[in-house]
């Protein structure tokens, strides 16, 4: 049988506290050894909850001991700099990963009638809940939608609605600047820099809106052999931002996290920048204004779609045969980077099917207007990646998991606030901002 048994407590004041405290844990081991057939199941829950309780008593016991410590030099007020004295006491319920535990605070208050609380003061509270609480609450709204993530802080002691977890992830994503949470990075032997950026759309009580996301990395160059194998993006390195406050915001918000990560820090005329994306005009524009020394690439199957849709509104997109044939015919050209011969192939089809030569017109310019980004076997020659995977997989896992699941619809604070957090996570930048007075290890 075991025992456990007060020998010391120096807290005199807390005198009856401690001894409950130890009471409450030899109450348990009590319990524990006295069934000898007990199950690991049935153990296994005892101890969790009872555990659970003592690490509230304890936690109760210790903060008011600390609220109840005389300030070792006068209290000055916020408000009008005069001396404060303690005047009363008064009981605040904390909610922290320990559960819900009572604390006892003085109030102080000047001569002049201002009063606060100076235990408060200290403890960085959000409302109710410890910073940590907020943290979990976060985390976890930023993982799951709002009614499953209370459900799993339920389930850990944490009582809190979806309203409330909503309310907090706003009021704390707030002060999350992405591109301030990322450590710079430096490129190796043979490395260069990848920019990616597209769009992605999530519902809204006015519709569907799009939101912007990119990604910044750095290439892992591979031997270069018989199959032309090209340099793959070093996931370890991808950094992440994406909104819906518009392409003006978002474009300061990609450059920012470029620079961060360590794009244009050092070795700026031998760095290498290459920049992808589809044939949105807003993409070129912040290519253009931000990165303008980069390398700017078309993904493939952006322009590879194009044709396809070329030959679909030419030969209807039931005449298979005919639209398979063209492709193997004009997708080779497009590898060479021929847009000259594209755009003719394409104007040829216009005479032949004048009833949607306006539409075939207008793909024959898209080519024409990228002449210099589809030079993909130029591009494969160098190592450059050519395709969209990255920014794709970008937009399905920082926004497409979270934000357009079913029956949602989201304001543009609240799904912002999502996208930041989420960031926070997929880029390594979690414990950055929420501990930013931690040493690191």
């Amino acid at each position: 049988m075991i025992s456990i048994t007060l020998d010391r407590c120096e807290i005199k004041e807390n005198q009856e506290a401690c001894e409950s405290f130890v009471e409450a844990i030899d109450a348990m081991a009590q319990d524990i050894f006295s069934e000898p057939g007990i199950s690991l199941s049935d153990a296994e829950s005892r101890v969790f909850e009872g555990f659970r309780l003592i690490r509230q008593k304890f936690l109760e016991l210790f903060l008011s001991h600390q609220a109840n410590e005389e300030p070792s030099e006068p209290v000055d007020c916020p408000k009008c700099g005069q001396v404060c004295r303690r005047r009363y006491k008064r009981e605040r319920r904390i909610t922290t990963l320990c559960g819900v535990i009572r604390v006892e605070r003085w109030v102080y208050g000047c001569a002049a009638g201002h009063y606060h609380v100076l235990w408060d003061d200290k403890q960085k509270l959000i409302g109710q809940w410890t910073h940590r609480v907020a943290e979990a609450m976060c985390r976890l709204a930023a993982r799951l939608n709002f009614r499953e993530a209370a459900e799993e802080l339920s389930y850990q002691g944490i009582k809190v609605s979806h309203e409330t977890l909503h309310q907090i992830l706003d009021e704390m994503s707030a002060g999350v600047n992405i591109p301030e949470q990322v450590e710079t990075q430096k490129l190796e032997e043979n490395q260069r820099w990848y920019v990616r950026c597209d769009g992605c759309r999530t519902n809204s009580p006015d519709g569907w809106k799009e939101v912007q996301a990119g990604c910044v990395y750095r290439d892992y160059p591979l031997p270069p052999d018989s199959s032309g194998a090209i340099s793959r993006a070093r996931t370890t390195s991808i950094r992440y931002v994406a909104s819906r406050e518009g392409v003006s915001y978002f474009g300061k918000e990609l450059s920012k996290l470029a620079i961060n990560s360590g794009i244009y820090q050092e070795d700026i005329d031998t760095q290498e920048i290459v920049f992808l994306g589809d044939g949105a005009p807003w993409i070129w524009n912040i290519a253009k204004e931000d990165f303008p020394n980069a390398v700017q690439i078309v993904d493939h199957m952006h322009a590879t779609s194009h044709l396809y849709n070329v030959a679909k509104v030419a030969f209807g997109e039931t005449e298979t045969e005919a639209i398979d044939t063209w492709i193997k015919e004009t997708e080779p050209l497009l590898y060479d980077g021929n847009i000259t011969a594209i755009a003719s192939n394409i104007r040829a089809l216009a005479t032949q099917h004048p009833e949607v030569s306006e539409v075939l017109e207008r793909e024959a310019r898209y080519y024409e207007k990228h002449a210099k980004r589809p030079q993909y076997k130029a591009f494969r020659e160098k190592g450059y990646q050519i395709g969209s995977g990255v920014i794709e997989s970008a937009c399905k896992h920082v926004v497409g998991q979270r934000c357009p699941q079913a029956a949602m619809r989201w304001k543009k604070p609240g799904i912002n606030a999502v996208l930041k957090m989420r960031c926070l996570l997929k880029n390594g930048g979690w414990n950055k901002y929420w501990y930013p007075d931690a040493k690191a290890a």
